[in-house]
């Protein structure tokens, strides 16, 4: 799972090297503000399925499969039709007027561009569950190779478009030809028999009262996670908002890596501990806790120390200010562990817990970075965002103690290696302007 996050990580950022050079940042701006909007359908209506397969007793049956994969091809259809509906709406209030100036959400473009981009979701509907069943068995190779695949063709295809076009139609639909070889490919042999559509009663009863709070959890994690991104569409313009996200996917790129192998890695050898062994639970439980904050931490103090001298190396001057981002969002990193907390409480079937652990951060964030712009701008907003995650930490810590375990030694015993990070950010730095 390292390896090809990782290999997708590096094919993004070449990726993202080439098409800063052939695209505006006001492209990244606008397909930022799709991307968001799409995530939050798809999220709204999200009702666990991956969870439920991992998690449930039932997962690897077949009947239960099938009931699971027509559930989803549904969902798929729903999404495209809200998604429908929302350019509609968001067409006629540009139309009236309502939207305004320069900001995102007042581009013309956008309502034809979302609806576009909503055509992934009835394709993402058809893929297949036996993806979902390798996960739940760690079978994380043919996973990854499917995912590379996929994620490569698209690639070619966006940087092929954006070199003929210099259009962002080629971001669109290189997306989609992402998603149509991802999904056929979920289809081959060597990922098990294909789903059948079949809808039975008991199992579907099962995966929507699991998926309920996951339902309302993944509303509050859109919320949460897209939330900076969401809000800034309607404070700033398209060019600010393109050259945030660039400091926000430098930044994300390692807690991206760690909340990978949170779904794939360490939330089904949670939920195996606690079916057969869950007297082991702590235990394992800090045993993944130690690694993750050393790697996180150790991010956090080094992109702090290096971020503008990154942004400077790699890009031209047009993206130069994503650099202060990028040091100040980087912080964040700190709180990455504690979200540990959240799969342990979903691989106990406590899915409430981590509902209710989102939503109390969601307030926060929604509440603070409004205040942070009208009293000190964007630099205000971009410390907002990077200081919610400690509000996570802090619940986090409050709901382990009181409903599973707590040993505050284990939770803070790598915050050292934030200065190791700095150390070695700013030796690098100082080496490279040496030579």
């Amino acid at each position: 799972m390292i390896t090809g996050h990782f290999s997708a990580q590096v094919l993004r950022l070449v990726s993202n090297l080439i098409l800063t050079r052939l695209l505006v940042p006001e492209m990244f701006g606008l397909m930022s503000a799709v991307s968001v909007v799409l995530i939050g359908i798809n999220m709204f209506s999200d009702i666990g399925l991956l969870q439920n397969i991992v998690q449930s007793q039932r997962g690897s049956q077949r009947l239960f499969l099938n009931t699971a994969w027509t559930i989803q091809i549904i969902r798929g259809f729903l999404i495209y039709f809200i998604a429908a509906l929302l350019c509609l709406a968001l067409y006629f209030v540009q139309s009236a007027g309502i939207l305004t100036g320069d900001t995102v959400y007042a581009d013309p473009t956008l309502p034809i561009l979302l609806a576009i981009a909503a055509l992934s979701a009835p394709i993402f509907g058809f893929l297949s569950v036996n993806i979902f069943v390798q996960r739940r068995n760690l079978a994380a190779s043919k996973i990854t190779i499917l995912e590379l695949s996929s994620q490569v063709i698209g690639l070619i295809v966006t940087i092929f478009l954006a070199w003929l076009w210099r259009d962002i139609w080629a971001l669109l639909l290189g997306n989609i030809v992402s998603a149509v070889i991802k999904v056929a490919g979920s289809h081959l042999k060597t990922f098990g028999d294909r789903p059948a559509l079949q809808l039975d009663r008991s199992c579907a009863k099962e995966i929507l009262n699991f998926g309920k709070w996951v339902f309302v959890g993944s509303i509050f994690g859109f919320c949460l996670n897209h939330g900076d991104r969401l809000l800034l569409g309607g404070l700033v313009t398209a060019k600010v908002l393109g050259i945030y996200n660039i400091a926000y996917f430098l930044a994300m790129a390692a807690k991206e890596l760690l909340f990978t192998l949170f779904k794939s890695i360490f939330f089904p050898v949670l939920s195996e501990t606690f079916r057969n062994a869950p007297q082991d639970v702590e235990r394992i439980y800090y045993k993944i806790r130690i690694k993750i904050d050393g790697v996180s931490m150790f991010a956090a103090g080094f992109l702090f120390a290096s971020g503008t001298n990154i942004i400077k190396i790699m890009y031209d001057d047009r993206y130069h200010e994503a650099g202060h981002y990028l040091e100040i969002l980087g912080l964040s990193l700190v709180a990455t562990g504690f979200s540990l907390a959240n799969q342990c409480f979903l691989a106990h079937g406590k899915a409430k817990l981590t509902t209710a652990l989102i939503a109390s951060q969601v307030f926060i964030l929604y509440t603070v970075v409004p205040l942070a712009f009208v009293t000190s701008g964007i630099n205000g907003v971009i410390w907002a965002i990077a200081a919610t995650p400690v509000a996570n930490a802090l619940i986090s810590l409050y709901l382990m103690k009181k409903y599973l375990f707590l040993n505050l030694k284990r939770e803070f015993i790598m915050l050292p290696m934030i200065l190791a990070g700095y150390a070695v950010g700013a030796l690098t730095i100082a080496q490279i302007n040496l030579n």
